[in-house]
């Protein structure tokens, strides 16, 4: 048996009062149905937003219809042409079927012990019209993971977006949960969760941010979206992570889990005769707690999160949810051996209604009312007698108030989806800093130096934004896909116009085994509200950036069960902002007071890569995955070329899955290029007054190349009230040193001053484990 799985994402859209592309179209004759393929049925079932996940050995492409259905569209003809081998469909979120095999109802018997298969990364684009039609989603690089592929990844502190970083084409250090995608700046990277955009959605994230607020438990699958992505994504420049919370089908469900990262909880139930479902699940930190056995004090991290959703079905055609997601972090940190301190506190808050109603079979609307609330206080004091001292506070609110609505509307071979949202939003900003250097800090002839920065503001305003999107099939082999985006602010200040984005795709079936695709399209992202850099003295709103993607792919499926994918893409950077780097140590609690704290202020930049991407699956047993990526990632710079700190000219993630009854296990390694870094000299005889160190040209040379090497292996008991899920999990099993960071100092030899260089690395070996119960009952 095969562990390829295939889905499909459905993304809902209303009109905008905007000028939209729309191509010509011409009429679809409908064909019978009897004697074609079970999965181009379900394919071409996917215009009409369904999306189908099922395993290509239960529906194999031989599995044909048999006997003429009486239903000629939606779930129903998906269940009866199913039906007719025995496979039944189960919703696991809105409009989101997996298809098993039936089996007759056994109430209150539990589950096999079984976990589930531990299936390669999937990275196949799901064609929605046809086996031969454009997906919106087509034009770009897309890949869905379940929560039983994520769950079964070696994952730092079982972090969701650490699985993401398996794909090719992202640049990642191992800690931080959010990285660079395709050579973009991190925070060219949207997170949604059920429709709703999350800011900073992220714990410790004045520290590299290295865990989210999307709970692996709680996660039901990922869309990610490496560029090229439809209109309905917008204000950013490299990628969209579109998160789903779980929808148990049981009755009741339960889950309790404890790992050295974290405890959690979750809980299930349906009532009012399965029509209402609410979920809530917490988790809370283990860090704070395990600090206190470290060797060394460097402060005590604390955090926590819960969500909350209650579903309500008022009838076939409509459906509703509230839904909230609360965090907390209360963290203390020490540097330096007690001369650099940093405190933050931090609360988001994100609450949430959606209505979703079917006008007919061909027109669905989905609204989104929302209230987001983000609170952050940091404070900071450095104290290194003879050398700086210094005090931080910054105080940062942020709210938004939202609404969305979107609409598909299915015209035959013409598939629309539009939509339009605004927002009002505000902040407040309170920054205060004055931290004095002392004479010959940090090297030997420096000056004295006294830095003060007092920042208050309260920028108010709007964001709007409208977008249409038509897919038109012109023939069997021939798709095309057109829309236009416009996004606009009030808040900033800067006087910029409006925000045109165009995108256009085309979808090329070469034979049944080959489909290759285009697309073209212009993706600009504004300064946020809550992105205004007053920690280095920035006071006011830039100019929306923008890039301009294109890219070409192929794709084949082979005997054997392997698929192959060839990617090519550019992304040329225009009227980028400034953005401030650290050149020689990212791990920092006060980034903005370091003496290698530098402006990078690029005219342009261009990403340039190619990605090769293999997919093997040949029984049950085994699965296994390979990708390779080459790229470029310059800022230009008054001419000159510079690389961005995150390059890697190569990158290779490759894994291997083993299951086998109660067993899963997973071997991945990550390897890349060594990321750029800057080189310090030290100057002959300078001149009185002259500091003896000279920084040579940015990012010109190389740390050693990164590898990890990781592992996970699970074994699921059987218990008389459900099972027990026992992990244990090794990142950087072999504990190889990756450099990250480079310490300078000047220190006096015989023979006269000498600068001497030390390196840290990224994260040593990081053994874990924990324990997973679940529970759930069906009605009796």
């Amino acid at each position: 048996m095969s562990d390829s799985f295939i889905t499909g994402g459905r993304h809902s859209a209303i009109r905008a009062a905007i000028a939209c592309m729309v191509f010509a179209c011409s009429v679809a004759v409908a064909a019978p149905y009897q004697g074609r393929r079970v999965s181009d049925v379900l394919d071409q079932l996917r215009v009409e937003g369904l999306t189908f996940i099922y395993n290509t050995s239960l529906v194999s492409d031989d599995l044909v219809i048999g006997v003429e259905p009486s239903a000629q569209r939606g779930v129903e003809l998906a269940r009866e042409i199913l039906g007719q081998h025995g496979l039944v469909l189960a919703e696991v979120a809105p409009k989101t079927f997996a298809v098993q095999r039936g089996e007759p109802p056994q109430p209150a018997k539990p589950k096999p012990a079984e976990p589930a298969a531990a299936r390669p990364i999937v990275e196949e684009v799901v064609v929605q019209t046809s086996r031969y039609a454009l997906a919106s989603d087509v034009a770009g690089s897309h890949a869905f993971l379940d929560q039983i592929q994520v769950t079964n990844l070696p994952r730092l502190g079982d972090e969701t977006l650490q699985a993401v970083q398996r794909l090719p084409g992202v640049a990642a250090n191992g800690f931080s949960s959010i990285a660079s995608i395709r050579g973009g700046v991190p925070n060219e990277t949207a997170i949604v969760l059920d429709g709703l955009r999350l800011y900073e959605p992220f714990h410790l994230k004045n520290y590299l941010s290295p865990v989210s607020l999307l709970d692996s438990r709680l996660i039901a699958g990922l869309d990610v979206y490496f560029g090229g992505f439809p209109v309905m994504y917008g204000d950013r420049m490299s990628a969209i992570i579109d998160a789903r919370s779980i929808r148990p089908e049981q009755s009741r469900y339960y889950e309790l889990g404890l790992s050295l990262f974290h405890a959690n909880a979750l809980a299930s139930g349906k009532f009012h005769d399965d029509r209402a479902q609410l979920l809530v699940s917490a988790r809370r930190s283990n860090l704070g707690e395990l600090a206190q056995f470290a060797e060394n004090d460097f402060g005590k991290p604390e955090y926590s999160d819960g969500f909350a959703r209650f579903d309500y079905q008022f009838s076939e055609a409509t459906r509703a949810s509230l839904s909230t997601l609360l965090s907390h972090d209360q963290i203390s940190a020490i540097r330096s051996g007690g001369t650099e301190r940093a405190q933050d506190e931090s609360t988001n808050v994100y609450t949430w209604a959606a209505l979703e109603h079917d006008w007919s079979g061909s027109l669905t609307s989905r609204a989104i009312a929302s209230w987001t609330d983000i609170v952050d206080k940091r404070r900071g004091q450095v104290d290194d007698p003879d050398r700086r001292f210094g005090t931080v506070v910054d105080d940062r609110t942020f709210s938004v108030v939202g609404l969305r609505i979107d609409n598909d509307w299915n015209a035959e071979n013409l598939i629309h989806r539009f939509g339009a949202e605004v927002r009002r939003l505000w902040a407040d900003y309170e920054y205060d800093a004055n931290i004095s250097f002392a004479a010959g800090f940090p090297f030997p002839g420096s000056p004295p130096a006294t830095r003060a920065r007092n920042v208050v503001l309260h920028p108010d305003g709007f964001e709007a934004s409208g977008y249409w999107d038509t897919r038109f099939e012109v023939n069997p082999r021939w798709t095309l896909e057109g829309g236009l985006r416009i996004d606009t602010q009030t808040y900033d200040g800067s006087g910029d116009s409006e925000q045109w984005s165009p995108r256009v795709s085309v979808l090329y079936l070469w034979n049944p085994e080959t489909r290759l695709r285009a697309s073209w399209g212009r993706f600009y992202q504004s300064q946020g509200i809550n992105e205004l850099q007053v920690e280095d003295g920035v006071d006011r709103f830039y100019p929306a950036q923008h890039a301009n993607h294109a890219i070409f792919s192929i794709e084949r499926t082979f005997a054997g069960q392997l698929d192959a994918r060839l990617e090519l893409y550019r992304k040329d950077y225009r009227q980028l902002n400034p953005r401030f780097e650290n050149l020689f140590d990212p791990l920092v609690l006060l980034p903005e007071i370091e003496f290698d704290r530098v402006r990078i202020a690029p005219d342009s930049a261009r990403v340039d890569g190619a990605e090769v991407w293999f997919n093997w699956h040949p029984d049950s047993h085994w699965s296994g995955w390979l990708s390779y990526t080459w790229s470029q990632a310059r800022d230009r710079t008054a001419g000159d070329d510079v690389y961005r700190s995150w390059d890697q000219r190569h990158a290779v993630s490759l894994g291997i899955a083993w299951t086998s009854g109660p067993w899963a296990a997973t071997l991945a390694n990550s390897f890349h290029t060594g990321w750029p870094t800057t080189q310090l000299s030290l100057v002959p005889d300078p001149a009185p007054g002259q500091s003896p160190v000279v920084l040579g040209p940015r990012n010109a040379l190389r740390y050693d190349d990164f590898n990890s090497l990781d592992l996970r292996v699970t074994r699921t008991f059987d218990l008389p009230r459900g099972q027990l899920d026992v992990f244990i999990e090794v990142t950087n099993m072999t504990s190889r040193e990756n450099p990250c960071c480079t310490e300078y100092r000047v220190i006096d030899t015989p023979a006269g001053p000498a600068l001497e260089s030390s390196t840290d690395n990224w994260l040593p070996m990081v053994p874990s484990m924990g324990v997973l119960w679940r529970y759930g009952k069906e009605k009796e």
